[in-house]
C-alpha cells in the first residue's frame, strides 16, 4: 500500500472525527438550565409558559418596595407636567354599514301590497 495514500486516509478520518465531535458538542453539549431572566415557552406546546419562571418573576415583583419619601423630595416636587390634553372627537357613525340619510338604496325594494276589492 502506498504510504502517501495511507496518510491522506488517516488525515481524512481524523478530520471527520473532529468535525463530527464538534457538531455533536455544539448541538448536545449546551447547558440544560434555562435563563430565568426571561420567560420562555415550555417544550410541550407553543402556548404554555414555564410556571417556575412566572413564579420567579412574581416573587421578584412582590419584593419591590416604593419609599414614600420619594414623593416628598424637593427634586420630585419641582417636576412639571407638560402633557397636552387630547380633545375627544366624533369617531364616526354608530353603524358604518347603514345607508346614509337621504340616500336611496336601490338594492332594497319595498314590498308592494296588492289592492283589495
Amino acid at each position: 500500500m502506498n504510504t502517501q495514500s495511507s496518510s491522506k486516509t488517516w488525515i481524512w478520518i481524523v478530520a471527520i472525527v473532529v468535525i463530527g465531535g464538534a457538531v455533536f458538542f455544539y448541538f448536545n453539549g449546551k447547558s440544560m438550565t434555562q435563563d430565568t431572566s426571561t420567560i420562555g415557552l415550555a417544550p410541550n406546546n407553543g402556548l404554555a409558559v414555564d410556571e417556575s419562571q412566572v413564579l420567579s418573576l412574581l416573587s421578584q415583583i412582590s419584593n419591590l418596595h416604593i419609599q414614600a419619601q420619594l414623593f416628598q423630595d424637593p427634586a420630585y416636587l419641582k417636576l412639571n407636567d407638560y402633557s397636552v390634553p387630547i380633545p375627544e372627537k366624533n369617531v364616526g357613525r354608530p353603524n358604518p354599514f347603514a345607508p346614509l340619510p337621504g340616500e336611496v338604496n336601490k338594492s332594497t325594494k319595498t314590498p308592494t301590497i296588492p289592492a283589495t276589492r
